[in-house]
């Protein structure tokens, strides 16, 4: 193999682990802006059709994580849009007995959940690095 051959090789397969590694923060981020949305009735259709995902492409997207040895910071998103989308197929087909501002509330929190969760465990990881590096 050429040497120009090479580096497209290994250029093409950095730029896909970078892409597979930032996707889910960006589904994430439009799973939340469409569902807060959604309760202002601001209909963002678009967004919808730009960020849910199928179970397949979700299953892929964790495999792939765990494949690539992705760390737990870097599947929190995934598991934010798991747990939106089986409230969101759950209220939809069997319907949760709570008021509408009570499920945003609902969203709301599970929203801060995550983000916490990220920041405790990207601190935590970056102090164990810290200290095993000093």
């Amino acid at each position: 193999m050429e040497k120009a051959e090479k580096q497209y090789v290994n250029v093409s397969h950095k730029s896909f682990l970078i892409i597979l590694k930032y996707i889910p923060y960006i589904i994430a981020f439009g799973y939340a802006i469409s569902t807060i949305g959604d309760f202002f009735e601001c209909d963002f259709i678009g967004l919808g059709y730009m960020f849910h995902l199928s179970i397949t492409s979700w299953v892929f997207m964790l495999l792939a994580s765990f494949v690539f040895k992705y760390c737990k910071v870097h599947r929190l998103p995934l598991y934010y849009i798991a747990i939106n989308e089986i409230l969101n197929v759950t209220d939809y087909y069997i319907g949760i007995p709570i008021s509408v501002i009570h499920f945003l509330i609902l969203h709301l929190l599970i929203i801060f959940l995550f983000i916490s969760l990220y920041i405790y465990i990207y601190v935590k990881d970056t102090k164990k690095s810290f200290t095993t590096n000093s």
